[in-house]
């Protein structure tokens, strides 16, 4: 008999957990489930170092988590050296029952030998995410469209690489082309983040100086006001399948729609992360 599917809610900022419903009914507000759904929670950011927790928001939640029984990923992004020297100070709060998730090969060097368990996450596991990939299933031979489904986890030499620093689990996005990754055979682990898949991401902050009009057609790396708390933005073209999101600095596109679970841990993916714009947002 498999093992039950391991279900995590992410979120970026402590006081998204008062908001989360009392009873499993979901709110009109943010459509989440409640707590009882989850078994993890994950915190942190994968895109941007000026919106890493500070000590007392990262306390704060390990104490949560604790009250709750709740399991913890804490997340990091893509570093500075002043980014790295922070993230180095907040996996130091960390227990050996904590996860990191690691975005950045300086701090998967720095952190090597340290209690918590590492998960590669989205950024060090690349994707072919593209969601204009999926218009090319019926354009293209089967295995060149199979093998734009894989990760970088497909490949034997990083799966290697990763072992060799200590990685447990890698991160997945759920592709709209399909998933492809089997690591079935591998000691290690997959998540998959679902609705919204990153597709792109940048230090210049496409939601800087937003609310400033004197702003207005200036596009450059501003000092951070932390404009992505209050504007976020939808794209449609023609050129794409779906609607494209942005939030601060990163792209995601959205879908839904979930392989059965028995497909999935049948690749090695027992644990689905939730990253509803409640993880994205205030």
């Amino acid at each position: 008999m498999s093992k039950a599917m391991e279900r995590a809610l992410f979120i970026s900022n402590s006081n998204q957990l008062r908001q989360l419903p009392k009873s499993s009914k979901k709110t009109n507000s943010k459509r989440l489930n409640s707590l009882k759904s989850f078994q993890r929670i994950y915190f942190g950011q994968e895109f941007c170092e000026t919106l890493l927790p500070n000590k007392t928001e990262l306390l704060a939640v390990k104490d949560f988590c604790k009250k709750q029984g709740l399991k913890l990923s804490f997340v990091t992004p893509y570093l500075t050296d002043s980014g790295l020297k922070r993230a180095l100070a907040l996996t130091r709060l960390l227990s050996k029952e904590d996860e990191l998730v690691v975005n950045d090969y300086g701090l998967l060097h720095a952190v090597q030998g340290s209690k918590p368990i590492l998960t590669g996450g989205r950024l060090l596991n690349r994707q072919f995410r593209d969601p204009r990939i999926a218009l090319f299933k019926d354009t293209v031979p089967r295995d060149f469209f199979l093998h734009l489904q894989q990760s970088h986890a497909s490949s034997p030499k990083f799966l290697r690489f990763l072992q060799g620093h200590g990685i447990k689990r890698v991160e997945l996005d759920n592709l709209l082309q399909g998933i492809g990754t089997d690591l079935s055979k591998s000691p290690l682990r997959a998540s998959l983040y679902y609705p919204f898949a990153f597709i792109s991401t940048t230090r210049l902050c496409l939601t800087a100086n937003c609310g400033k009009i004197s702003s207005h057609n200036k596009i450059g790396i501003f000092p951070c006001a932390r404009d992505c708390r209050l504007y976020q933005f939808r794209l449609t073209s023609s050129l794409f399948p779906v609607e494209l999101f942005v939030f601060g600095n990163t792209v995601f596109s959205k879908n839904s729609k979930l392989p059965k679970e028995s497909e999935l841990q049948a690749r090695g993916i027992d644990r689905l992360v939730t990253n509803t714009p409640i993880q994205l947002s205030e």
